[in-house]
């Protein structure tokens, strides 16, 4: 695949993310993510930070992407999310995703992002869901 089809993948998986549907078709089957204060991810420990996320919001995320570069096989996305949470707090959040190919799929995520705001008002919904 080419920078174009790389640019598309990233921009589509980026924003299907942010309505809360992860197309995991165009993840690599190894696939590692990673998070600020949290590390590398597995494929199945990515879904499973992702479906946590998802029930801490109240109300669907809207991605707005501000940026994209793109060379060869790799696809940088500059964006940010807002949601209002379960709990009425608002989540209002920048993100940078870099992201690496192999053969049209994404085979490594790097998601940059305020991990401060992230843990202040998602991480103590998410730790109280787990206690019960």
């Amino acid at each position: 695949m080419g920078t174009d089809e790389n640019r598309a993948t990233a921009l589509r998986f980026v924003e299907r993310m942010g309505e809360g549907v992860l197309e995991e078709d165009l993840l690599a089957p190894d696939v590692q993510w990673w998070v600020p204060g949290t590390g590398l991810l597995t494929k199945a420990e990515f879904v499973g930070m992702m479906g946590a996320f998802r029930s801490a919001c109240a109300t669907p995320v809207q991605m707005t992407i501000d940026g994209v570069t793109a060379e060869n096989d790799r696809v940088a996305i500059e964006a940010h999310a807002e949601a209002e949470l379960i709990n009425g707090a608002s989540y209002r959040n920048t993100y940078h995703f870099l992201f690496e190919f192999r053969e049209g799929r994404i085979r490594l995520a790097k998601e940059y992002n305020d991990s401060k705001h992230a843990a202040d008002t998602v991480v103590p919904l998410i730790n109280a869901a787990a206690e019960v």
